[in-house]
């Protein structure tokens, strides 16, 4: 068979990209926009491997070994050694099923457009196919998760901690769903929060920035680097919302806790609803992060 370069590099970019989806569904946690970037070019111009000839045993185990933690540590950029030792394990575990299937397929059905080298997959297919196939399965993907993902009934009232600046402070909220805001750059659910509800997180400096509608204000120091400006739209018109990055948010059932650290902060000047609730979820919220029942939490 004759090995095409471009069609290498797209294949495997594809293949690691979707070996890293599924080590995400695994391990729950979230990647990086650009180490996901890097990581699926990195693993496109590691399947180069694939022309070295009668490669020895020894080197083909360490050299995998290198390109899998450095394709996993990108991707999720684990800040504590224990999620890097999960989200690593994880993203091996998926390579080898992965590799498994493969093996069998080349096996079982003996196709002469498979080739499977030196731990490298090789499809002899046009780059159009590729393109094609991608996008399908990109579509299967978000009708799965439609259809899959933990939602919540509509104007549920749940009980809320947010965490910031390890503090905590807590909420009533509802579970809103019209409530689609995405922070700009990261994609992340946003929730609204009353600002007299923050006010344990913030120094009179910050509360009088978020205080003002002005969004020429300099940025305090303080609050730069979790800082975010949301732009909003309702029936009333646009408007662009000041928010913040929490560590994370807890919301409590009466069967389970939900925690997730993916999700922004808008900060609301006004009230939302007087003596009912102080605090907005995005219809989102529960599509990234992890349930904790009440059984695990009581041992």
């Amino acid at each position: 068979m004759v090995i095409y370069l471009d069609v290498l590099i797209a294949v495997n970019i594809f293949v690691t990209y979707i070996l890293i989806v599924c080590t995400r569904v695994i391990v729950k946690q979230d990647t990086k926009k650009w180490g996901m970037m890097f990581a699926t070019i990195f693993g496109g111009a590691a399947s180069l491997i694939i022309f070295w000839e009668e490669m020895p045993l020894a080197f083909s185990i360490i050299y995998k070994i290198l390109v899998g933690v450095i394709i996993s540590y990108s991707a999720f950029l684990p800040r504590e050694k224990k999620m890097f030792l999960k989200t690593t394990l994880a993203f091996f575990f998926v390579n080898f099923i992965f590799g498994g299937v493969m093996y069998f397929v080349e096996i079982t059905i003996g196709t002469n457009n498979l080739m499977y080298i030196n731990g490298t997959v090789y499809f002899d297919v046009s780059v159009l196919f590729l393109v094609s196939m991608t996008l399908i399965c990109y579509g299967l993907l978000l009708v799965g998760d439609y259809f899959f993902k933990k939602r919540a009934s509509e104007n549920t009232l749940y009980d809320v901690l947010l965490y910031f600046r390890n503090e905590s402070v807590s909420l009533k909220a509802l579970y809103d769903t019209g409530n689609h805001l995405t922070d700009g750059l990261d994609s992340k659910p946003v929730i609204i929060v009353e600002l007299k509800e923050l006010l344990k997180f913030l120094n009179s400096n910050e509360i009088e920035f978020f205080m003002s509608g002005n969004l020429s204000d300099n940025v305090p120091e303080t609050i730069k680097s979790a800082f975010r400006v949301i732009p909003c739209s309702s029936v009333t018109g646009n408007c662009v919302l000041k928010g913040f990055i929490p560590e994370k948010i807890e919301i409590i059932t009466k069967d389970y806790k939900y925690e997730t650290t993916f999700l922004v902060v808008a900060v609301s000047r006004e009230g939302i609803q007087s003596g009912e609730y102080n605090c907005i979820l995005n219809a989102d919220i529960f599509e990234r992060g992890k349930r904790i029942d009440k059984i695990k939490v009581n041992r």
